[in-house]
């Protein structure tokens, strides 16, 4: 103290522990969490913004649920501080305004959201699923021995699609396939569209005559395949969409803490904990790797060629 003032950098000091304690409450934590914050040397908190879009047919509340869970032995094992709104997950247009405004230092969103603000990203750390399982594909199916064998052929007729996280970048898909073939609109192509959030209903509508064709992810597909030959029978794929990376963690482009590679490490190791494994599971993803933004080329080519063709695309009709 000089002259009664505060010396320099406690305003600072009491900022910091005192965010940390509105954290630790937040968390729900017990009186171990606030004394391990205490001791970190964790720097700034690492502002993570994960995106409602993310979160499909599981409970909000299991979600968040593990997320905290997950935030909570990251903090005690890593000593690394997690920022979050007590809400856990954002909306695609707080996702938005927190990244423009740089209120947000990491945050885990589709392709799609990442396109939106993609200036503001930083491009060469890319956290995503490694190989051929982080990458997704679309597959529209329809009966094999039936008259509705191409693309042109499901004009009018009623279509089932799957509504899931990482089926994000499919209606964009199927607006460029539609262009390609001089087919039109998406919107006025089918009779009908319905919507479910299970692989195995989807399908099982096409296979049953309850649907002429179904949109759904390739890999979902092969699983039912694998588990009832006869699906893989009756069913033909009449198209393929690109492989591509749409869901994803990545970094403000200005933020360069030291908890950035300590937050990397966390997520490269989500399955060596149960807390990670749980929180893998929800979100339907294998093992996270750090990779460069072309890994995100060719679902950015597709929405950009989305883009360019003429009319909305299946969000705008609902049957």
């Amino acid at each position: 103290m000089e002259n009664g003032k505060p010396a320099p950098g406690s305003e600072t000091r009491d900022t910091t522990s005192s965010r940390r304690h509105a954290l630790a409450l937040m968390l729900g934590a017990g009186p171990w969490l606030p004394r391990a914050l205490t001791g970190a040397d964790t720097g700034a908190p690492v502002r993570l913004a994960i995106s409602k879009s993310l979160v499909s047919d599981v409970s909000i509340n299991d979600a968040r649920a593990a997320m905290l869970v997950w935030i909570k032995k990251m903090m005690t094992d890593l000593n690394v501080v997690v920022d979050i709104n007590p809400r856990v997950f954002d909306t695609t247009e707080e996702i938005v305004r927190r990244a423009r405004s740089g209120q947000l230092d990491s945050v885990a969103l589709n392709i799609v959201e990442y396109r939106q603000i993609a200036e503001v990203l930083d491009p060469s750390e890319v956290l995503a699923g490694a190989g051929a399982s982080g990458m997704e594909q679309y597959v529209l199916l329809a009966k094999r021995n039936g008259e509705l064998q191409h693309l042109g052929h499901l004009r009018g007729r009623r279509l089932c699609t799957l509504n899931a996280p990482k089926m994000c970048a499919a209606s964009a898909w199927l607006s460029t396939i539609l262009d390609e073939g001089h087919l039109g609109k998406s919107d006025r192509f089918f009779g009908s569209v319905i919507t479910d959030t299970k692989v195995s209903r989807v399908v099982l509508q096409v296979f049953f005559g309850q649907a002429d064709a179904c949109l759904t992810s390739k890999r979902g597909f092969d699983t039912m395949c694998e588990l009832n030959p006869q699906v893989a029978e009756d069913l033909t794929v009449i198209a393929t969409s690109p492989a591509m990376v749409v869901t994803f963690y990545v970094f403000h482009k200005n933020y360069r803490s030291a908890n950035r590679q300590r937050f990397i490490r966390v997520l490269s190791d989500l399955r060596g904990n149960a807390a990670g494994r749980q929180l893998a599971t929800l979100f339907q993803f294998d093992d996270l790797t750090v990779r460069d933004s072309s890994c995100l080329a060719s679902a950015l080519r597709l929405l950009d060629k989305a883009e360019r063709a003429p009319g909305p695309g299946l969000g705008s009709r609902q049957g």
